[in-house]
């Protein structure tokens, strides 16, 4: 079924999207009006994102997993109990993961600790990332290709389903590679590093890919070339590139070494490892077997699961990211740690795990629209009319997104989750349950009732069942046993 509807994307966007060029090839609007037209856009894209995560969470879909972990610790964090995380089961939060982007919402929680801002931040730094994408291309490809382009943003399936997997650190992340985008293409060092540090902040995953950009700006500019010189601020970022990998994979060697070791209590180990056990019992045999024995990854990266995934981001984007494979050489690091999962949550578009492809794919869609006028085109019409082009492939991009918004998407269309966004019929007796416990005891709870909870000191997970009545909310009046 899901197999027909990506057929269906694909032909459609191929057929509409050039009738859609040719009716926007008459419209003399002004820059003005595009422009007022892209901000009602953002906001109502940016009220829709934040209202179903509101949503889910009200009607008590949102899981302690990951939503009650992050709300907790920050409201530890705000309130000068440090990064204790009792839901998640460990005593430092900071021996689980690296995210220190989460001290930015600290002075928020001590002026009003409320989830919203963790729901409201995350579908802003999503709908910001689709508008720094337009403004960095938007003098390249004109008004009219450049709001198709951030309409196909806002359209995109996996963003939808990224803002409702609760909330996650790195689904910031969109953000800060567009920022360093924009910086790179503008040969702007100071707003390039300004989005590899807000990378870097957003999680261990970050330095990874953040050292991956830097060794990639450093082989794209070539800047040891001397018979064919490139600009001096093309050199400069060059070896400041290949200085950022250096700097970012040290210091993500670094943190997995001893940086999270050290903030583990004794006998805790590092729980996702075992999502990659097939290689390895520990990260560094897992990465010699990386290197030395491909043959034990390479079929479970690439089955039929994989190429699923693969195909679910692309074709919604009419396979434009294919036209770009420098692009798309960024997303090599993040593509391998997520197909050699075994992990199906991981290896799914539903979850946080796929976040950083968003903005790589989208601009090397950006990159596929801006074509230019050359000698070496193969095409008459980038030949002689590139703009033409451009706004063909701009409209084919948003008709694709836009049915890709109907067959996949769960806000709307033939994937749409109603459920989750409808209250459980056990919600009326938890809503009571909650507004009765104090914020000052301790409470062991099921899943998706910790979100609602997660404003103590001392909250536990219970085993995620169906909800079974008042009796799974036990107050514990002698936790912790000895402080």
């Amino acid at each position: 079924m899901i197999g027909v509807r990506l057929v269906v994307i694909i032909i459609g966007a191929w057929i509409f999207g050039p009738v859609l060029a040719r009716r926007l090839a008459s419209d003399e609007s002004d820059s003005r009006g595009y422009g007022r037209l892209l901000w009602i856009t953002a906001i109502i894209a940016w009220a829709v994102l934040f209202s179903v995560g509101m949503l889910r969470h009200i009607t008590f879909h949102s899981k302690a997993w990951d939503l009650a972990i992050f709300d907790q610790v920050i409201w530890n964090l705000s309130n000068g109990n440090g990064w204790e995380c009792s839901v998640r089961g460990v005593q430092d939060l900071r021996g689980d993961h690296f995210e220190p982007i989460l001290m930015a919402f600290v002075p928020l929680y001590k002026a009003l600790p409320h989830v919203g801002w963790l729901l409201g931040m995350q579908a802003a730094a999503l709908i910001g990332a689709g508008l720094i994408i337009r403004k960095t291309y938007v003098k390249k490809i004109g008004h009219v290709p450049s709001y198709l382009l951030f309409l196909a943003f806002c359209f995109f399936p996996p963003l939808h389903w990224l803002a409702l997997a609760d909330f996650h650190p790195i689904a910031l992340a969109p953000f800060f590679i567009t920022i360093g985008w924009l910086g790179s293409r503008r040969n702007n060092l100071l707003i390039y590093l300004m989005g590899l540090i807000g990378l870097a902040l957003c999680g261990e995953e970050g330095l990874i890919v953040g050292g991956w950009w830097g060794l990639w700006e450093f082989i794209a500019r070539k800047p040891w070339r001397k018979a064919d010189p490139v600009e001096k601020e093309g050199k400069s970022f060059g070896w400041t590139g290949l200085i950022l990998a250096a700097i970012l994979w040290a210091g993500f060697i670094w943190l997995s070494m001893i940086y999270i070791p050290a903030h583990r209590l004794e006998g805790e180990g590092y729980f996702y490892i075992h999502r990659y056990q097939y290689l390895g019992d520990t990260i560094g045999e897992i990465a010699r077997n990386f290197f030395l024995r491909p043959g034990l990854w390479l079929r479970h990266a690439f089955d039929t699961r994989g190429f699923a995934l693969l195909a679910l981001f692309l074709v919604p984007l009419a396979l434009f990211p294919l036209k770009r494979l420098k692009i798309l050489a960024l997303l090599i690091p993040t593509i391998l740690y997520t197909l050699l999962s075994v992990s199906d949550e991981q290896r799914s578009i539903f979850h946080q795990y796929t976040s950083i492809w968003i903005p790589f794919l989208m601009i090397a869609s950006a990159e596929a629209i801006a074509v230019y006028m050359t000698t070496a085109s193969w095409s008459m019409d980038v030949r002689t009319n590139p703009k033409k082009v451009q706004l063909r492939r701009a409209s084919t991009l948003a008709v694709a997104s836009f049915l890709g918004f109907l067959a996949l998407s769960p806000i709307f269309g033939l994937s749409m989750h109603p459920e989750i966004l409808i209250p459980e019929e056990w919600a009326p007796e938890a809503k009571g349950i909650v507004e009765t416990i104090g914020p000052d005891v301790a409470v062991s709870a099921p899943s998706a009732l910790c979100p609602h909870l997660s404003h103590r000191r001392y909250l536990l997970l219970q085993p995620d069942v169906e909800w079974p009545g008042v009796e799974e909310v036990m107050v514990l009046p002698e936790y912790p046993p000895e402080e």
